[in-house]
């Protein structure tokens, strides 16, 4: 055995692991035959990084302002304990790397695990009439088993242009292509990501999708399991996603997936899409995210802020904002058929604020689905319904709704079609009372008594107006239901069993 092997295996044992490097690239002084080890000797070009094997602990960084067009695929894989990074480093913007439309991805990662990719800005713009998939971050698994720990932090991504019709291309694919794409392909090896993260990232002027995914091992009923084999730890937090052909964000084949403290502004721009949707997940959980000016184009379904899709168990909405949206604030979606499913849906404690279209959209095969504690204020636009059922090769039954107020000044209306078992009780129906509106023994339709309804503006933080004020009806007139929420919209406790709940999104308390 040589001496310098013998060093590296005494090394490791007590160190616990081997040497890493540390990267730089330079786009101005850079050359490919230096060593790319300091800042004195930076690699030049993307080519040289994608010809490189990084090993775990290693770093990628790019000259801060620095402009380089191509793609960038380092391969490699680091470890649970040494991720591989890729940044910048200097002063000024950050690194822009330019696909132009030459490349179906700008960086990509297939069958790689623990990468950190941070701090870049990326674009892949082909003309308007050139019809292809492109997409700005691309990540894929195929026949490999478990990949681990992804990381995209503070990307800026824009421009990025191309396929929006499912005719323009394969229909599996349409929904595919934008922002940051990943996905699990084959079918010999069960393939998931365990630990995906997209953080802090803005996402804008993208075709068709901002954030989506997708995955071969997908298949299942309401009762048994077939081929699915989901994705773990998937967190999609604190992003900014503006102007998006289609949709904003797509989660598919994920297990309990966590969507939060995201904005989602101007989606639907040039086709159909709501916001934001889970397909064939299970408990799901939406909180604390802003949806606002989805856009109805003619001949259009789907324009809403905010979308319970099927093939889903147990979706919870919370805590989240829409507002001025085309197409209302939720659709629970589920298309009637044997393998068909949406069960167990929560949508509590959000704001809906001059929403149009219908702003609760029910369609189809949906089951046990729960709507409570929620505030919907129809007042500068008419939307066409506060609650809409419609048929989807299956009508919904077994539909909930508790403690939910409706402001509704422009008397929208109500269509409940043929579903079955709805349960309304203990709601406020305040305003308009068209001939429709739902039976409910304990309603209120007095003036709910909200601080300064309609007054909110952008920003899931600007919304004090939809508590409650001491003269309020609301106050102790609510039902807790089982497993209740703990929390209300601002965070405040909600009673406990000796105490009945608040109606509305705000739970009053003395002295506030």
């Amino acid at each position: 055995m040589k001496l310098s092997t013998v060093i590296a295996a005494i090394m490791i044992f007590f160190f616990g692991c081997s040497s890493s490097n540390n990267y730089y690239i330079d786009d101005k002084a850079g050359l490919d035959s230096n060593s790319g080890l300091s800042p004195q000797q930076p690699w030049q070009s993307l080519e040289r990084i994608n010809s490189t094997t990084f090993s775990p602990g290693d770093s990628i960084h790019f000259k801060a302002g620095g402009v380089w067009n191509g793609f960038l695929w380092p391969k490699g894989s680091g470890s649970k304990d040494r991720q591989i990074t890729v940044s910048y480093y200097g002063k000024g913007k950050k690194p822009l790397i330019k696909g132009n439309g030459n490349f179906e991805n700008v960086v990509q990662l297939e069958n790689q695990e623990y990468w950190t990719i941070s701090n870049l800005e990326i674009t892949n713009s082909c003309p308007d009439n050139d019809v292809r998939m492109l997409r700005g971050v691309y990540v894929s698994g195929c026949d490999y088993g478990t990949l681990h720990e992804i990381y995209l932090k503070n990307l800026e991504i824009h421009d990025v242009n191309g396929i929006l019709h499912a005719g323009d291309y394969d229909d599996n694919l349409a929904k595919d292509n934008g922002g940051i794409v990943y996905e699990v392909t084959g079918n010999f090896v069960k393939t998931r990501f365990d630990g995906f993260y997209i953080i802090n990232c803005k996402i804008y002027n993208v075709d068709r999708s901002g954030i989506s995914n997708k995955s071969s091992w997908k298949d299942r009923s309401l009762t048994e399991n077939i081929n699915w084999y989901p994705n773990l730890n998937v967190i999609i937090r604190n992003n900014w996603i503006e102007r998006t052909g289609g949709n904003g964000l797509i989660i598919r084949a994920a297990k309990t997936p966590l969507i939060e403290y995201n904005v989602f502004k101007q989606c639907g721009l040039k086709v159909n899409g709501n916001a934001m949707f889970p397909f064939n997940c299970d408990d799901a959980l939406f909180q604390y995210n802003e949806a606002f000016l989805t856009v109805y184009n003619e001949g259009d379904f789907d324009a809403s802020g905010f979308d319970a899709d099927f093939r889903c168990k147990r979706t919870v909405f919370q805590y989240n904002y829409s507002h001025d949206n085309d197409g209302g604030f939720m659709v629970v979606a589920g298309m009637g058929g044997k393998t068909r499913f949406n069960d167990g849906n929560i949508i509590r404690y959000n704001i809906s604020q001059n929403d149009g279209g219908d702003i609760f959209l029910i369609a189809g095969q949906n089951t046990n689905t729960y709507i409570y504690n929620n505030v919907i204020y129809s007042g500068e636009r008419k939307p066409n319904n506060l609650i809409r059922f419609k048929y989807w090769k299956a009508w919904s039954d077994s539909t909930h709704f508790y403690n939910n107020i409706f402001y509704n000044l422009n008397a929208a209306s109500f269509d409940c079609g043929e579903s079955t078992s709805n349960f309304f009780d203990s709601n406020v129906f305040y305003g308009g009372h068209p001939e429709h509106e739902p039976d409910d023994q304990n309603k209120i339709i007095a003036d709910p008594q909200l601080v300064n309804p309609g007054s909110g503006g952008n920003g899931i933080n600007n919304l004090a107006g939809y508590m409650l004020k001491k003269s309020s009806p609301c106050i102790n007139s609510g039902i807790l239901l089982n497993n209740h929420v703990k929390k209300d919209f601002y965070g405040k406790n909600v009673p406990n069993h000796q105490t009945k709940p608040d109606r509305g999104v705000c739970e009053y308390y003395p002295g506030e």
